[in-house]
């Protein structure tokens, strides 16, 4: 009886908590759907009335053709287009030491990947474009089964989900202030179910009084045609007990609130780890239940994460008096498109009532009943006259003779009317900020229409930044919702930036970035991230661009040098065609073998490692060199060798042939007479001593040649050594 009493209080909590934002925002509400009627809704251009309350209502505009010249829509496509060029993505980054770039790098992919399986383009686009036109678009996330469909998968994933008209169905606390909603502590999602599907849905539950209750209540939550359901959503700061748990094995700590604790129990018993205490502290937690005007559907329950998952996109938002004002980006337009319809209107009428200038004026006495119908249809007949009867007596002498008196005046158009309508499309395309890329000339410089493009993009600047402050609102929300929804120990799939496909484990390796060293492999409960956004082009359209720069650096690389190769090469790994995707994956291990791009999958990591392991086992080129230059020392020594050996035996050749020519000497002097010996004496003496001196240079030039080549030899020799203690290093130990 406490737990209904409790929930019934609950239930007129959130009643009382929608009424109040209801009746709050109802006026700027309809200011948001008419904006957005008067972009989409052909004919509502002439519903309501001006910023000053001039009504096109009135009877004396009821007879105007009502035409509509809606340029404020082409405008507010304009910004669209621009926006899905350049989408906004969300990026994760490590924040502390234990969280990890790796499991950053993951929370990226993954995020890709729940944004592509379920309606995350959808959702995105249309919170956007409501944004544009109206001033207030909205998407919501939540966290369901992969297949509902087969009770063995109990794997969940985070779905992005668009919210359709949510300036009609979206209420947040009046008391938040902040463009992303994320002070508000309740927030609620409307949407309108037929009586016959309420039934069938929820048959034991009631509708909502058609009469006006006693709650005091101003929206009528149940009619004749639709039952209103509402999801509502609460914040509640409530005190959690946490331990903290210490590894045996490698003294690793981690904390747990008690919620986690029921689900790794076992693992801490089998993992013998230690409990180093516990204490309370407060946690935010998010509760979400369905609710009628009458009862609770069903009842609030907890969701994952701490972040009420509805996400606004605003266009431009103020506050203003101590009231939030939003708009978007046809309201300052309006009035000037709805003058300018309405001057449009009243030259096309005066355009229709030109057959009836010169209408001939005559007495009715002159066309009896008879010839009345030919003068009536003669602008569908064009016949070629019309007749008259002139004015007779009764002795048939003509009275008065058929004539025309006269005819009337042409339609004149007031003189202002041209300029103020040329002043009204001016002011249009002021206002609204219209492009004029299309009234230019076709030989215009690249740097001017860079320049033109520039210009446009500060006009839709705000609403780019605007959606990108609820891309990284989305990211906050989403990381808080996965690290309860997905596990360390299940692979995933997940999207790449070029949008191919991985599985992995959500997990990564904290690497200490003083040392490079891996410190330890944490999970997504460990470690804090930073979200940011990147506003930019496609990652195609990035591709493309780069294609373009490279191939304009290429033109300046010399032919047939590495950095030629190397830029061909990242030109044909950047581009995409029909037939190229052999070649492609041919010229990406050829990267990957030289070093140039980092492998991204287990296949290529596997691919390199073996590349340089098959490297490693062939020999050295450094240990082929020095093995090279010892044997050139080798032979240069042995032939240092042989020729000081050839030199000692031309020495001794020598002094042989001296001994030889002395003998000679002694038998030529012996057959002399005396005065001749003197004479020979002499000459032996000056022979001798030119032979003595040219043995003496012979010997120093022979020791200079010898001495030359030990030094080269010695030179080349001590380079070997050097060498060899080099690749002896280099060569891994035997095991």
């Amino acid at each position: 009886m406490a737990d209904d009493k409790k929930m019934d209080d609950w239930h007129r909590k959130a009643l009382c908590n929608f009424d109040n934002a209801y009746t709050a925002t109802q006026d700027m509400r309809e200011q948001i759907i008419e904006a957005q009627r008067f972009v989409r809704v052909s004919g509502a251009q002439w519903e309501g009335s001006t910023n000053a309350g001039y009504s096109f209502d009135e009877g004396r505009f009821e007879h105007y053709p009502r035409f509509e010249l809606n340029k404020i829509a082409r405008e507010c496509d304009r910004i669209i287009g621009e926006y899905r060029q350049n989408r906004i993505s969300v990026r994760f980054r490590p924040k502390d030491g234990q969280a990890s770039e790796a499991l950053a790098e993951k929370l990226n992919g993954k995020f890709r990947a729940d944004y592509q399986e379920t309606s995350g383009g959808e959702a995105c686009d249309n919170a956007f474009d409501d944004a544009v036109t109206g001033g207030f678009g909205c998407w919501r996330m939540c966290a369901d089964y992969e297949d509902e469909m087969d009770p063995s998968n109990e794997q969940r994933r985070i779905s992005l989900l668009p919210v359709y008209d949510p300036a009609t169905c979206v209420f947040f606390d009046q008391d938040s202030k902040q463009y992303d909603r994320s002070d508000a502590t309740w927030a609620m999602e409307m949407f309108s179910m037929t009586p016959k599907a309420f039934e069938a849905e929820y048959p034991d539950s009631i509708a909502a009084s058609l009469s006006k209750d006693d709650s005091g209540t101003q929206y009528d939550w149940s009619t004749p045609d639709a039952i209103y359901v509402g999801r509502y959503y609460e914040v509640r700061t409530e005190k959690v007990k946490i331990s903290a748990w210490r590894n045996p094995i490698t003294n690793a700590t981690a904390i747990y609130d008690e919620d986690q604790i029921k689900d790794i129990e076992d693992e801490l018993k089998e993992g013998s780890f230690e409990m180093l205490g516990e204490r309370e502290v407060k946690k935010r937690r998010v509760y979400c239940g369905l609710l009628s005007g009458a009862e609770w559907l069903e009842e609030p329950k907890r969701i994952p994460g701490e972040h009420i998952p509805l996400i606004p996109v605003y266009g431009r938002r103020a506050f203003v008096d101590n009231q939030e004002r939003i708009e978007g980006h046809a309201a300052k337009a309006m009035d000037a498109q709805r003058l300018e319809n309405l001057m449009v209107s009243m030259i096309a009428d005066n355009a229709t009532q030109a057959g009836g200038d010169g209408i001939p004026i005559v007495d009715v006495d002159f066309i009896p009943g008879p010839l009345a119908d030919h003068w009536a249809q003669r602008n569908k007949k064009r016949p070629a006259f019309l007749p008259m009867v002139s004015q007779k007596d009764k002795q048939g002498a003509v009275v008065a003779q058929a004539q025309v008196s006269g005819y009337t005046p042409p339609t004149q158009m007031p003189p202002a009317l041209a300029g103020l309508l040329q002043y009204t499309g001016t002011a249009i395309q002021q206002i609204t900020g219209a492009s004029q890329l299309e009234n230019m000339p076709s030989n215009v410089a690249t740097d001017t229409v860079d320049s033109i493009f520039n210009r446009m993009d500060t006009q839709s600047y705000i609403y780019m930044d605007n959606m990108a402050k609820s891309m990284r609102r989305a990211g906050v929300i989403w990381l808080s919702m996965a690290r309860e929804v997905y596990g360390s120990d299940t692979p995933m799939r997940i999207v790449n930036e070029d949008g191919t496909d991985d599985v992995a484990l959500m997990n990564g390796a904290v690497v200490d970035r003083q040392t490079g060293e891996e410190v330890a492999l944490n999970d997504l409960s460990q470690g804090k991230y930073e979200v940011t956004v990147d506003v930019g082009q496609s990652f195609s359209t990035r591709r493309d661009a780069t294609v373009k720069s490279l191939l304009s650096m290429l033109a300046l690389i010399p032919p047939g040098t590495p950095k030629h190769d190397l830029v061909s090469s990242m030109i044909l790994d950047n581009m995409d065609g029909e037939g190229i995707d052999d070649l492609k994956e041919y010229n990406r291990n050829q990267l990957l073998l030289s070093g140039v791009i980092n492998p991204r999958t287990p296949e290529e990591k596997q691919m390199v490692a073996q590349a340089q392991q098959a490297q490693q086992n062939q020999p050295d080129p450094a240990m082929v060199q020095a093995q090279g230059v010892l044997m050139q020392g080798q032979a240069e020594l042995q032939k240092a060798q042989n020729e000081q050996t050839a030199i000692h035996v031309k020495a001794f050749q020598a002094q042989t042939d001296a001994q030889v020519a002395a003998a000679n000497v002694v038998k030529i002097l012996a057959s002399a007479d005396s005065q001749q010996k003197s004479d020979i004496r002499e000459a032996l003496k000056l022979l001798g001593q030119f032979q003595q001196q040219s043995g003496d240079n012979a010997r120093a030039d022979a020791e200079l040649v010898l001495k030359g080549q030990a030094q080269g030899h010695s030179q080349r020799m001590d380079v070997t050594s050097v060498l060899q203690s080099a690749a002896q290093q280099q060569q891994p130990p035997q095991q």
